[in-house]
C-alpha cells in the first residue's frame, strides 16, 4: 500500500507549535532553502522557454517637408528643431523706441569689434551719428536705462539699417556717408561691419513665413511630410512647449514637395529582461532595494490602474522583455516584421496589435487619429496603423521668464471675458509690471467726507491693463468674443498677444478654468551642434474665473 507524506515543518524535532521558525526563511540555513524550494516543486521542470534573439525589419522616412500654418510647404532642415520653424516670430524692432536694450546691446558690440582693431578713435563718431534716446512718455524704467547708456552705446538697429541688406562685404560693399571716415579707416571698418552684420543677423532666429500661430484658436498649426509618404501628419493644437508624437494627427491630404525615398533595415537584436525600479528581487534570498516599495502602493476596488500596474510590477514584471532599437531623429517609421527565437530554437513571428486583433479592437498604443476620410494610400506602407513618429524636436528646451504673460478669464457677473495683461515688454527690452505701473500712476485718493453728497456714477472704472472681450456673433456663425475697449481707458493692448486688429476668441476656446499665454525666449540645440534663439508662445490652463467689479447705474458715496 502506498504512503503520503506530509510535512508541515522541515526539522529534526518540533520545539514549539508554530510555525515561525520555518517561515523566516533564515539566509544562514541554505539546506533548509533548497529543501523548502524542492518541498513547494520550484525544481519541477516545465515545458517553458524564454526569448534569446529577435529579428527585426523595420522601414524609417525622414521628415524632408513643413508647413507653417496656412504658408506654402517648404523643405525641412534636419539639423533645425521643429519648435523654432514654428514658433519662432520677429525679434528685432524697427526702431530704437522698441527695444533699447537691443539696440544697446547690438551697438556695444559694433564698439567692441572697433576697440579689437585698434579703431577706438572711432567711437565718439559711431556714437554721435546714432544717439540713442528714450521714446516720449517713456516710464520711469525707460527714462533710467537711456540715461545710462546715452552716450556710450550707440542705435545698432538703426544702423544695421544704413548699412543695407547686403552689407558691406569685403572691397565690394560700400559704409554710410556719415559719419565721414578717412580712406584708410574705411577700408578698415568695412570687414568689421560685415562681421557685425553677419552677427547681429544670426543671433535671432527670425521667420521667412508667416507664424502659425492662430490668435482666434491661441495656438499654433502646421503640417509634417515624410519622404515618398502620400500623407502627412498635422498639428492642429499645438500649444507650445514641446512637440511630440502625441502632438499629431494623421492626414489624408498629400504635402507636396517630397524628393527622398524610404530607407528598410534589418538586424539582430539580443532580448534584454525588463528591469524597473522596485521590481522583486530575481533570487529568494537576495536583499531588496527599499528605495521604492511598489507593494506599498495603496489602491481602491475601483482603481483599475493602479490595481493593474501593482499585479504587472509584483507578479509579471519577469515576464517581460525589451528589445533595443536605435532610430534617427525626425523620421516615421514602420516595424515590417517581428520574430523571436527562444531557447528551444523555435522561430516565433508575432504581428502587429493592430493585426492580431482587427479592425473592431479600439487598443491602441502610439498611434496617430487620422483627420478626415480614412486612409487609403495602399501605395505606401507608411500609412498603416503601426506608424511610429519621431518629431524633429528639440532636446532639454531652455526657456526664460516671461517677457509677456496674459490671462484670459470670464467675468460671469458682468457677462463678460477679459485678458488682462500682467507682464509686457517695455520700451527699455525689460519686463513692465502693468499692474505696478497702473497702481503708482493713480492720484492720491482723498478720505471719504461724512458729509459728501453721493454722486451718480454712469459705470465704474477697470484697471486699463484690463482689456475687454465681448461675445458677438461673427457672420451668423457661433458665438465669438471680441476684443473691445473701456472708454477710459488711454491706450489698448501694450504686448502682442493681444494686439491683432479687430481680435476674436472662439468662445470653446476660453473654458471656464482660463487661458494663460505666456511669451519667452527660447534657446535649444540642433542635432550638428548649432545653437537656435527665438521667441515662442505658451498656452496653458488659467486659475480659474475671475471678477472685475464693473458695475454700471449706480451711487458712489465715497
Amino acid at each position: 500500500m502506498s504512503s503520503a507524506t506530509i510535512w508541515n515543518r522541515i526539522e529534526p524535532r518540533a520545539r514549539s507549535g508554530g510555525l515561525a521558525g520555518g517561515l523566516a526563511a533564515r539566509v544562514h540555513d541554505p539546506l533548509w532553502l533548497l529543501a523548502r524550494q524542492w518541498q513547494v516543486g520550484e525544481f519541477a521542470g516545465r515545458d517553458a522557454s524564454s526569448p534569446l534573439t529577435v529579428q527585426v525589419q523595420w522601414t524609417t522616412a525622414a521628415f524632408d517637408r513643413f508647413a507653417s500654418g496656412s504658408a506654402a510647404p517648404q523643405s525641412l532642415d534636419a539639423n533645425t528643431p521643429i519648435e523654432t520653424l514654428i514658433e519662432r516670430e520677429p525679434v528685432r524692432p524697427q526702431q530704437a523706441t522698441g527695444d533699447l536694450l537691443q539696440a544697446a546691446e547690438s551697438g556695444l558690440q559694433f564698439l567692441r569689434l572697433l576697440d579689437a582693431a585698434n579703431l577706438t578713435r572711432l567711437r565718439a563718431a559711431y556714437v554721435q551719428q546714432y544717439p540713442l534716446a528714450a521714446p516720449a512718455n517713456a516710464d520711469s524704467d525707460t527714462l533710467g536705462f537711456a540715461t545710462v547708456v546715452a552716450g556710450r552705446a550707440l542705435d545698432g538697429i538703426r544702423l544695421r539699417a544704413d548699412l543695407g541688406a547686403g552689407g558691406p562685404t569685403g572691397s565690394t560693399g560700400s559704409l554710410p556717408a556719415q559719419p565721414a571716415l578717412a580712406a584708410a579707416d574705411a577700408a578698415s571698418v568695412k570687414p568689421i561691419a560685415a562681421a557685425w552684420i553677419a552677427w547681429y543677423d544670426a543671433l535671432f532666429d527670425e521667420p521667412a513665413v508667416p507664424s502659425s500661430w492662430t490668435p482666434a484658436r491661441m495656438e499654433y498649426s502646421f503640417a509634417l511630410g515624410a519622404a515618398a509618404d502620400a500623407n502627412g501628419l498635422v498639428a492642429q493644437e499645438y500649444d507650445g512647449g514641446s512637440i511630440d508624437w502625441y502632438s499629431f494627427d494623421r492626414a489624408t491630404s498629400p504635402l507636396a514637395g517630397s524628393t527622398a525615398q524610404p530607407v528598410s533595415s534589418s538586424r539582430s537584436v539580443t532580448v534584454a529582461p525588463v528591469t524597473f525600479r522596485g521590481m522583486p528581487a530575481r533570487r529568494f534570498w537576495q536583499i531588496e532595494d527599499a528605495a521604492v516599495d511598489i507593494g506599498a502602493l495603496d489602491a481602491a476596488a475601483t482603481d483599475i490602474g493602479r490595481l493593474l500596474l501593482r499585479e504587472f510590477a509584483l507578479i509579471y514584471g519577469n515576464d517581460w522583455f525589451q528589445i533595443p532599437l536605435a532610430l534617427p531623429v525626425g523620421c516615421q517609421a514602420v516595424i515590417g516584421s517581428l520574430s523571436v527565437t527562444d531557447t528551444f530554437g523555435l522561430v516565433t513571428t508575432i504581428p502587429h496589435y493592430a493585426a492580431a486583433d482587427g479592425a473592431l479592437s479600439n487598443w491602441r498604443i502610439f498611434s496617430l487619429d487620422a483627420t478626415g476620410p480614412t486612409i487609403t494610400s495602399a501605395n505606401s506602407i507608411l500609412a498603416a496603423a503601426n506608424l511610429l513618429v519621431l518629431a524633429p524636436g528639440g532636446v532639454a528646451v531652455l526657456d526664460s521668464d516671461p517677457i509677456e504673460d496674459v490671462v484670459l478669464l470670464r467675468d460671469e457677473p458682468a457677462e463678460m471675458a477679459w485678458g488682462i495683461e500682467r507682464i509686457v515688454a517695455g520700451p527699455s527690452g525689460s519686463p513692465l509690471d502693468r499692474a505696478l505701473a497702473w497702481r503708482t500712476a493713480q492720484p492720491f485718493a482723498a478720505p471719504p467726507s461724512g458729509t459728501a453728497i453721493p454722486a451718480y456714477r454712469l459705470g465704474s472704472t477697470v484697471p486699463d491693463y484690463w482689456i475687454p472681450f465681448l461675445p458677438v456673433a461673427v457672420d451668423d456663425g457661433p458665438l465669438q468674443l471680441r476684443r473691445g475697449r473701456l472708454p477710459t481707458a488711454a491706450t489698448g493692448p501694450q504686448g502682442e498677444l493681444l494686439a491683432y486688429p479687430g481680435q476674436t476668441i472662439f468662445f470653446e476656446e476660453l473654458p471656464r478654468e482660463g487661458v494663460r499665454l505666456q511669451r519667452r525666449y527660447r534657446f535649444a540645440r540642433g542635432l550638428n551642434g548649432s545653437t537656435f534663439l527665438w521667441i515662442g508662445r505658451l498656452r496653458s490652463t488659467g486659475s480659474g474665473p475671475g471678477r472685475s467689479g464693473l458695475r454700471f447705474d449706480y451711487l458712489d458715496f465715497g
